[in-house]
């Protein structure tokens, strides 16, 4: 049996899932991207496994970036590409709505040390590119 690095989901008196809720945890951190027509670099915290990512106004795109991208991007350019051709992204959140994201694994985890934190000792993907797919929207990102 394998096991998960991601929340869980709560569970009601009867042991049961909760179906639809979120894991009962605080937010590391969150974000709010206003009108992002080139891509921004959101970098996740050590500790983060899991995003709750939310549309605002406009369709938003994403792409998990390994820290081989994030050595090699050039401040004010965007990574992230829609409508155009040779789109490259790997994710898209519909206007108005919200979507939860396990991290996935980009690496196999690296050695373990009592000050990594459980994103660095998975070998998750370090960071994310988003965008909103016309420029005059939000993006609102809750880390967990």
């Amino acid at each position: 049996m394998s096991t998960t690095y991601a929340p869980l989901t709560p569970r009601g008196k009867d042991g049961n899932q909760k179906v639809g809720y979120s894991p009962a945890k605080v937010a590391l951190v969150t974000t709010n991207k206003e009108n992002a027509a080139a891509s921004s670099i959101l970098l996740l915290s050590h500790d983060t496994t899991e995003l709750h990512i939310a549309a605002v106004g406009q369709h938003i795109m994403g792409k998990w970036l390994t820290q081989s991208i994030i050595d090699s991007s050039v401040a004010g350019t965007s990574v992230l590409t829609g409508k155009v051709a040779g789109p490259n992204f790997d994710f898209v959140v519909q206007t108005d709505t919200t979507k939860n994201f396990v991290v996935p694994i980009a690496t196999s985890g690296g050695s373990y040390g009592s000050i990594q934190g459980v994103n660095r000792r998975e070998g998750l993907f370090p960071a994310i590119a988003y965008k909103t797919s016309a420029g005059n929207g939000s993006v609102l990102t809750v880390e967990l």
